[in-house]
């Protein structure tokens, strides 16, 4: 069982309708928008897509270096050795994700969300190896505020 308490993510910030949202935050390029080969990212596309939608219900409202830098934790825990090895594992542990207890992990994934997505599946990491993110507004989780901060992006803290 990986560290942290059940529920460890709760109060991550999320979009606040039922709808995916755009956001005027997204790179310049648009090369990122064509989906790549697993080759170039190492994961599979239905890997790629289950994190664009961890992405947009958790972050979607984020600047994009936050929308990264969520992917970017997938991508920590999976390295770690300390959590599930798939994407889809690290998703759906129980009590990690606020967004899949609720639903809107079902969320259509926004087309930042998918670079997100992408550019964390080939190894951006803004947070510096972060294991958890978190809302201060949102969360008194003692166990998220306990840990070494790494880094603030819009409105999450990023914590190893």
């Amino acid at each position: 069982m990986p560290p942290g308490p059940e529920g460890a993510l709760e109060g991550s910030v999320m979009p606040s309708s039922g709808t995916a949202q755009s956001d005027d935050t997204s790179p310049d390029d648009d090369s990122a928008a064509v989906p790549q080969s697993p080759e170039a990212t190492g994961l599979a596309q239905e890997d790629i897509v289950l994190l664009a939608r961890l992405i947009t219900a958790e972050a979607g409202g984020q600047p994009y270096e936050g929308q990264v830098a969520v992917g970017a934790v997938v991508m920590n825990r999976i390295a770690s050795g300390l959590f599930a090895s798939t994407v889809k594992g690290v998703v759906f542990q129980p009590g990690q994700f606020e967004v899949v207890r609720n639903g809107r992990i079902n969320m259509t994934p926004t087309e930042t969300a998918l670079k997100a997505a992408q550019a964390a599946a080939r190894g951006e990491d803004p947070t510096d190896g972060a294991l958890y993110f978190f809302n201060p507004a949102k969360t008194s989780n003692r166990f998220l505020w306990s840990r070494p901060l790494k880094i603030v992006i819009g409105n999450h803290r990023f914590t190893s």
